[in-house]
């Protein structure tokens, strides 16, 4: 009598399983991508025999290189190659001709830029230290609770200014001067109180050589990025378009949704040519007018363009980035492409530009947003 079909498929279930883990890998790293995510819908142990991260981090090697910073970052946020390589593939597939960042990657990108990493505070001591040895003072709006608490000669002598002109050595105030120690402390303390704050201008590119989808392409990534830097408690951010010149599309404060939304969605693409240094110049002007702005506040500007510039305003875009981040402390720049032809290695130029701190964070700091190689002419 024959043996029946429910005892050959026992017996062969039995003869796999009694073959090592190490064997089998041998057979499965053989297996193309489609194959090995039909051999994991087959058994609980192929499933985790497939789900081999070695296996999956070589996968995504071979197909997208060798993994960046961006890439291992968002690895961590993924929690798994093979789903990286999942996300990234389909990202790839929906996106034809262009390159864009896979969800976990952009997710990962927004988080780095909002969150102070080791090379941010390289930057930020570097840039503090800049400051420190300015010959110009420093100033800045003092907010209410301070002018509240801090004993206001000002006042005696009937001035109604809250414009406060403090230089950096003013905790090394002569000791002769009982008002400004008194002043000095009190602004130490109600520093302490306070949390460090964020405040992120999103430089938008109008020019002439952002095509209308590359616009709407931005436009919806200041979406995604608004609610990430919401997270981040007493944050603020603002909108500026920039083209010859620039404007102010969102006030700096912190995160209207719908007045966000709205601000956004009516925004009109100004056209002309690409002047990056305004850009740069209008956000330097809006971080110092800001009363609540003190040196420890993170200050992001995030630059979307596709960094078309001659030679000219290149080194006026250049020469802008250093003077802000002489003259503004925990300055960072960040540039995200988009369009066609993008020149990344000016944008990775102008981000290193940005103090002693940034220099080799060119590469770190440039995320492909939007971007084809084909120059639209």
């Amino acid at each position: 009598m024959g043996t029946s079909m429910p005892d050959k498929r026992h017996s062969a279930v039995s003869t796999i399983n009694a073959v090592p883990d190490d064997i089998l890998m041998v057979l499965i790293e053989r297996l193309d991508v489609p194959a090995l995510l039909r051999l994991g819908q087959c058994a609980t142990r192929f499933l985790q025999l497939v789900g081999n991260e070695q296996l999956w981090q070589e996968l995504f090697t071979k197909r997208f290189g060798h993994p960046t910073q961006l890439h291992l970052a968002a690895h961590k946020i993924a929690s798994s190659w093979m789903k990286m390589y999942k996300s990234k593939a389909v990202t790839d597939k929906a996106s034809g001709a262009w390159r864009k960042p896979s969800p976990f990657e952009l997710q990962a990108a927004l988080k780095q830029m909002i969150c102070p990493t080791t090379s941010d505070k390289r930057s930020s001591q570097n840039s503090s230290s800049s400051s420190s040895t300015s010959v110009k003072p420093f100033e800045v709006q003092a907010d209410k609770e301070t002018l509240d608490k801090a004993p206001s000669t000002a006042s005696s002598q009937g001035s109604t200014d809250t414009t406060v002109a403090l230089p950096v050595e003013m905790a090394e105030s002569s000791e002769g001067d009982d008002t400004s120690q008194h002043a000095s402390a009190s602004q130490r303390t109600n520093e302490s109180q306070e949390e460090d704050e964020l405040c992120v201008v999103f430089l938008i590119d109008g020019s002439g050589s952002v095509g209308e989808e590359d616009f709407a392409c931005m436009t919806s990534f200041l979406n995604t990025a608004a609610d990430t830097v919401a997270t981040v408690p007493n944050s603020k951010l603002c909108v500026v378009q920039f083209s010859n010149d620039s404007r102010v599309e969102v006030p700096l404060g912190p995160l209207d949704k719908p007045a966000f939304e709205a601000a956004i969605k009516s925004m009109v693409r100004m056209n002309g040519g690409t002047n990056i240094a305004a850009a740069v110049a209008k956000a330097g002007s809006l971080l110092k007018s800001l009363p609540s702005c003190s040196h420890h506040t993170r200050r992001v500007l995030a630059l979307l363009t596709d960094g078309r510039i001659d030679s000219y305003q290149a080194r006026e875009a250049g020469a802008m980035v250093a003077r802000l981040a002489d003259e503004q402390a925990n300055v960072g720049l960040w540039a995200f492409g988009v369009g066609r032809g993008v020149d990344a290695v000016e944008l990775m130029r102008i981000i290193e530009g940005m103090g002693k701190g940034a220099k080799g964070l060119g590469k770190e700091r440039y995320v492909e947003l939007c971007v084809r190689d084909d120059a639209p002419w």
